[in-house]
């Protein structure tokens, strides 16, 4: 046992030490940070400039009514319209178009509308812009549209329009989330979308990128043949405990320091996102996890004798670990579907999707003994295989052994 705790002590000391992972741990949360705020921040920045906006309305009655609607609606911070329409009043429908179409090109305008002559009856108009990535700009335009559409057809109905509006005024939805406790907090929306999948972006870093680190140190000491002189020292389980303890630990720290970020933006912005049983959940899940993972990449490292060869099966684990990632969409709608659970069961997601619903709502007390004790059984064998396939192959070197090698070497460890 002391040997494993030396081994791991050394492994711990000489990666943190590392300035790669000093960078690479201050880094990793503000691109992540950045990644998932700054889009959504830059796109409710309002803009400077006035967007000039061209508007061929072929029914010839709605163009001035949408011009006073829209300036009325937007503005600026500094008070000037955020629309500038320009209307396009030649009695030729195609001559219109063409001309905005020229000023769209020439960069003129910023978008031009076309409203058709049957709008009411198609329920259609068209909207033409070199970039339509603006929602934003474009839910604003179609709003104005629709209500002067509204008012035409509460118009032809002899209805009064202000009774109208009036009653199909939009309401106000307020988002309040009930625990199980019964306790209400006010929740957003966007908040609940993004903050469980920032809590499985941080689980799947430290144990991936903890997992490699295992990999590469054990292809290390393969290629400049240091493993036989620990290895005189030393037996392999020994060699193989330590370094999963000492990088376990290391990835523990990392984890810890995103928690705590974590910890200090929510408070500072005051935001209750983080309390005491996801610290709980994230280390019992990060532990269990980390053991799977890392008897997995620990064993490619003694199989391979370069980093290029083992890269291949590398991709393929985490192109795995990535899944998780990939149908958080689907597991944040539907965190109790039958599919969700299954999904859950398995061990290789088992870490990421039960982070992923922890953060949304802690999961049924059956469903968090069930996931961690299959995750706890399969990184067990997993720390089985590996060690088998450790002391096998370790010392060995030459032509890259074949699938049924491997498992021979399994039938007679």
């Amino acid at each position: 046992m002391r040997n494993i705790f030396i081994i791991a002590k050394w492994e711990y000391l000489n990666r943190i030490r590392s300035k790669w992972f000093i960078i690479s741990t201050l880094i990793i949360p503000l691109i992540l940070t950045g990644s998932i705020f700054l889009p959504g921040l830059l796109l409710d920045i309002e803009g400077s400039e006035t967007q000039l906006l061209a508007l061929v309305d072929a029914t010839g009655e709605f163009g001035k009514k949408f011009e006073e609607l829209i300036y009325d609606r937007f503005t600026l911070k500094n008070g000037q319209p955020k629309y500038q329409v320009i209307l396009l009043n030649n009695p030729s429908i195609d001559a219109n178009l063409e001309n905005a179409s020229a000023l769209l090109d020439s960069s003129i305008v910023d978008a031009y509308l076309y409203i058709p002559e049957d709008v009411l009856q198609s329920n259609s108009v068209k909207y033409f812009s070199r970039y339509i990535g603006n929602y934003k700009n474009q839910g604003e335009i179609q709003s104005v549209v629709n209500s002067v559409l509204l008012e035409r057809r509460v118009r032809d109905a002899g209805l009064d329009p202000k009774i109208v509006e009036e009653l199909t005024k939009r309401v106000d939805f307020e988002t309040v989330e009930v625990g199980q406790s019964g306790k209400e907090t006010q929740s957003s929306e966007m908040l609940s979308y993004i903050l469980p999948f920032i809590f499985v972006l941080m689980l799947y870093f430290a144990i991936v990128m903890s997992s490699q680190v295992l990999l590469r140190s054990v292809l290390e000491e393969r290629s400049n043949r240091l493993v036989e002189i620990l290895l005189s020292s030393v037996t392999s389980t020994q060699l193989m405990s330590g370094k999963i303890l000492g990088l376990g630990l290391l990835g523990l720290t990392q984890l810890s320091f995103y928690m705590i970020c974590g910890s200090a933006i929510s408070a500072y912005r005051g935001l209750d996102i983080l309390s005491s049983y996801h610290f709980v959940y994230f280390f019992v899940y990060f532990v269990l996890g980390y053991m799977f993972y890392s008897s997995i990449f620990s064993a490619i490292g003694a199989i391979f004798t370069s980093e290029q060869d083992a890269q291949q099966l590398v991709s393929i684990i985490s192109f795995i670990s990535v899944i998780p990632l990939l149908m958080s969409s689907y597991v944040i709608a539907n965190p109790t579907s039958i599919v969700t659970v299954i999904l859950a069961h398995i061990p290789f997601f088992t870490p990421f999707f039960m982070i992923l619903l922890i953060g949304i709502d802690t999961p049924p007390l059956w469903q968090l003994i069930s996931t961690s004790t299959v995750l706890f059984i399969s990184a067990i064998i997993m720390m089985i295989v590996a060690g088998k396939i450790f002391r096998t192959a370790l010392l060995m070197y030459g032509k890259r052994p074949t699938l049924p090698e491997i498992f021979q070497w399994l039938k007679s460890a």
